[in-house]
């Protein structure tokens, strides 16, 4: 037979967090950026973008992680719809940037 634990003040009390929530956290925003870091390639390439003094072109990437331009492609609208990263179009070629905003979102979070 199962034991049913007391409800009641005392119970609550004792389980309680020390801290509460967090009214201003924005948790679905961090669930949409920490969906599009689940994979390692994109982690590294939002490090390769975060480093570089100026945008990347997505030929360097591809030639960078050894990747078909389809695969890329992927990777790079999980990362631009969370809004980790800025596309701009330059001709025929996508460039690459990390978006600073988001970056320092996610710097005060994890902090």
């Amino acid at each position: 037979m199962l034991e049913t634990l007391p409800v009641g003040p005392s119970a609550e009390a004792c389980c309680a967090p020390s801290v509460g929530l967090e009214p201003a956290l924005d948790a679905e925003r961090i669930a949409l950026v920490a969906k599009a870091l689940s994979e390692p390639v994109r982690v590294q390439i939002l490090d390769v973008l975060r480093r570089s003094s100026e945008s990347v072109c997505q030929c360097e990437l591809i030639a960078l992680f050894e990747m078909r331009q389809s695969l890329l492609a992927h990777h790079m609208r999980k990362l631009v719809d969370a809004g980790l990263v800025n596309v701009e179009r330059r001709h025929r070629w996508a460039y690459y940037s990390p978006s600073l905003e988001a970056l320092k979102e996610l710097t005060s979070w994890l902090n």
